[in-house]
């Protein structure tokens, strides 16, 4: 029997493939494909993931992101005798929606393991248990350098982070940190929001690589994001160039795995 097969899901598919039968307008053939990749999931031919991110920025309700990611206790910094820990304050994330609640329990049950994000200070989500994420038999700073790497990479080529930086930075504010940035724009929420979502793909592709993972399944092309988007045809050529990074539609994953 075949190994399985190592898949990331995009936020925008994730849902579809806990949930064939969730309520949206898709066309007979898409909700298909779902059917499929669940049931292939069910019998181990499929090993699912998700990055952190869509569960943290990307569950924030987009009228709150502006006012939850300006909050300025982004960091605990706790001591004990010599030793002090640094980390993420939990009380900073809202709580997700309840229907996120429902699709992740059930992705858990399926299966499916968290890839955690690298950034320090990222949000947390208070609802995802320590044994739900990945991890691999690397050390934790191997993992951190390599996951640095291939952001810078991102970065450069106009996608991720950039965006969410570029959108904030102004002549008047550039010398603050990206935390003041934030705190001070005052342009289109909409287009802020989309930033976010640009920055979070941007860390989601890149936690992929990072633990080599074999598919990253989305319908996202970047087609109404900026000409660099990180899952454009541009920076997923890159991607694809350097480190054999694989986007497929739920679609072509199960043309994949027919024949595989």
């Amino acid at each position: 029997m075949a190994e399985p097969v190592k898949v990331t899901f995009d936020k925008n598919v994730y849902e579809f493939v806990v949930d064939p039968n969730k309520d949206a307008p898709i066309t007979h053939d898409d909700r298909h494909s779902y059917e499929i990749i669940h049931n292939l999931i069910l019998q181990g031919r499929i090993i699912p993931f998700i990055s952190e991110t869509i569960l943290t920025y990307e569950a924030v309700a987009k009228k709150d992101r502006l006012k939850v990611l300006s909050k300025p206790e982004r960091l605990l910094i706790k001591a004990d005798g010599s030793k002090i820990t640094i980390g993420s304050n939990p009380e900073i994330f809202p709580g997700a929606h309840a229907k996120d609640d429902r699709y992740l329990n059930a992705a858990i049950s399926m299966g499916f393991k968290i890839l955690p994000g690298k950034r320090l200070g990222k949000l947390v989500n208070s609802s995802i248990k320590a044994e739900w994420y990945y991890y691999i038999d690397k050390d934790y700073l191997q993992t951190s350098e390599r996951f640095s790497e291939i952001v810078k990479i991102i970065q450069g080529l106009g996608g991720g982070y950039t965006q969410y930086i570029d959108l904030i930075t102004t002549p008047l504010n550039k010398h603050f940190n990206p935390l003041e940035r934030l705190t001070l724009f005052e342009g289109n929420p909409k287009i802020l929001n989309a930033a976010i979502a640009e920055w979070s793909d941007g860390d989601s592709v890149a936690l992929h690589i990072t633990y080599g993972l074999t598919y990253f399944c989305t319908n996202d092309n970047g087609k109404n994001a900026k000409l660099n988007a990180t899952l454009g045809p541009k920076v997923s050529a890159a991607l694809e160039e350097r480190f054999a990074f694989k986007k497929v539609s739920p679609f072509q994953l199960v043309e994949i795995m027919v024949k595989y």
